[in-house]
């Protein structure tokens, strides 16, 4: 899923410095969200 990745890839690596938590949460919310309207389709099918 290329979306989930482009989000993941906003989120800090190990040495990177700390992002918000807030923002990380939207970020990984929005990646769910994505995979479940994936899996969504899937099931319709």
């Amino acid at each position: 899923m290329a979306e989930v990745d482009r989000l993941l890839e906003r989120l800090p690596g190990r040495d990177a410095p700390p992002m918000e938590l807030n923002v990380q949460a939207q970020i990984l919310e929005r990646a769910h969200d994505v995979l479940v309207d994936a899996l969504s389709s899937v099931d319709k099918s």
